[in-house]
């Protein structure tokens, strides 16, 4: 972006972005011709006007920004404020365009020690420190070209490197002993069949998912007694509203285990479909339901939503969002999301506010994978974040995988990998206690974004002030 236009910055960052979204969900015309029945070209084409809006302009704004910033007589402060200008674009596509898929920070969710700052920033404190080392980097290599000393090369480099060493070091230091706090560990069971979706819900796939579900739970060793059981994403594809027979069945299941069940499901009320998960406590009763807050665009949720038909039936293609907290009451409180609900950290912090002490997120990854599994690797990477950002326990059970149990540090405990059926039993701990970032929520990623908005704005009147400014001439001696 070095000493271009704007409007010919803004083209590259919407080329780069372009390229960035088939590069990490490369297979999801796939998934679109497979879901909504069209053929692979229309997909693609679909697809690539999507990647224009959702990933293109983000980067069109952020390398139009860079081009801005980068004319600076400062490059050491142009260097911080495209750091920042990067997180306050990352901030724009999750809440606002609402697709924070694959934002920078989730890349380092294997090394734990460096994201632990997203305890008091979020996942945009990890994404600042790689924006602000690789604007580091380029910044030395371009001096490096134009032949620099050594010393000007390396200098930009200094604060950065400093910054990330910190950090990192802060990180070893308030990692935790890996093990659980022993007298109040419970044991959870999270179920992974590893059944294909289906669009239509035909009696007897329905019938396939509820039998493969109750037979993997019923299978558990008699020595195990967790206090939850775990189901994915509309494990019971059916209305309990319409069968009470078999909600009668689930709570005997319930009984016979011992534990609370919950599973994913959709839900009537009033005319209305939703996107739900249910508990039945260990005694067989109702305990209560979350509805889907965050739907899926055109998959869950048509535009001219307000214009549609909901009522139920028996392959519903488009839901109500729902409302409330997302906690229900277990063996402790328990903060639900449903499938990429746990990429919007606010979301997550919100139920921890309102008492969440176990985070339990219920998926069904089978439509964006067509049998790769990235998706379902990269869904959980990105669930990782969600744990250290508030220090909870986090349960995942998808479908077709990857399901895991997370520390409140980001460490697996124990997954199942995608492609695969199985049970997986951990032992979880609720916890209490309040990360800055559950209480400030992104106050960081809000403040980067306002510092840059306010660098931008002042920055053509600064380089203007300087032109008109007469050089300065050495006073006689």
């Amino acid at each position: 972006m070095r000493g271009q236009p704007t409007a010919w910055a803004f083209r590259y960052g919407v080329l780069c972005g372009y390229v960035f979204g088939w590069a990490t969900t490369w297979s999801i015309a796939e998934m679109g011709a497979r879901y909504f029945g069209l053929s692979l070209p229309l997909a693609v084409v679909a697809f690539a006007s999507y990647y224009l809006v959702v990933c293109g302009m983000p980067f069109g704004i952020f390398a139009a920004g860079t081009a801005v910033l980068l004319r600076s007589p400062d490059p050491g402060r142009a260097g911080l404020l495209i750091s920042l200008l990067w997180v306050a674009t990352e901030f724009l596509r999750g809440r606002l365009i609402g697709q924070p898929w694959a934002l920078l920070g989730y890349t380092q969710h294997d090394h734990v020690a460096l994201i632990q700052v997203a305890a008091c920033t979020g996942v945009y404190g990890v994404s600042f420190l790689l924006a602000l080392g690789g604007t580091a980097l380029a910044e030395a290599a371009w001096r490096w070209r134009a032949g620099r000393g050594t010393r000007d090369v390396l200098r930009p480099l200094v604060v950065p490197g400093t910054l990330v060493a910190a950090c990192y070091a802060g990180g070893v230091l308030c990692v935790g002993p890996s093990s659980t706090d022993g007298l109040f560990e419970r044991q959870v069971a999270v179920v992974q069949t590893n059944l294909s979706p289906a669009r239509h819900w035909t009696r007897s796939y329905t019938q396939a998912q509820l039998l493969a579900h109750l037979r993997a739970t019923d299978a558990l060793p008699a020595t195990t007694h967790p206090a939850l059981i775990v189901w994915p994403e509309n494990a019971v594809p059916r209305y309990l509203e319409a069968e009470p027979i078999l909600a009668v069945d689930l709570g005997d299941l319930a009984l016979r285990h011992g534990a609370d069940l919950l599973f994913g499901g959709p839900r009537s009320e009033a005319g209305k479909v939703y996107n739900s998960a249910r508990l039945i406590t260990a005694d067989g009763r109702n305990g209560g339901y979350y509805d889907k807050r965050r739907l899926v665009l055109f998959a869950e949720e048509k535009p001219l939503a307000w214009a549609a038909h909901r009522a139920p039936n028996d392959s519903p293609e488009e839901f109500s969002s729902g409302a409330g907290t997302g906690v229900l009451q277990s063996f402790v409180p328990l903060g639900v999301s449903i499938c990429h609900e746990i990429t919007h950290p606010d979301l997550i912090a919100q139920s921890v506010w309102n008492g969440a002490e176990l985070l339990v997120n219920i998926a069904n990854d089978g439509w964006l994978d067509a049998g790769q599994g990235f998706a379902g690797r990269q869904h959980l990477a990105m669930a990782v974040f969600r744990a250290v950002e508030t220090r909870r326990y986090l349960v995942r059970a998808a479908t077709t995988g990857t399901s895991a149990v997370v520390d409140p540090y980001g460490r697996l405990i124990g997954s199942l990998p995608p492609g695969t059926a199985g049970v997986l039993t951990t032992p979880v701990v609720g916890r209490r206690t309040l990360t800055p970032y559950v209480r400030l929520g992104d106050l960081f990623a809000l403040a980067c974004a306002g510092i840059a908005a306010a660098a931008l704005v002042g920055q053509p009147r600064q380089l203007a002030q300087r032109r008109r400014s007469p050089p300065r001439v050495p006073a006689a001696s």
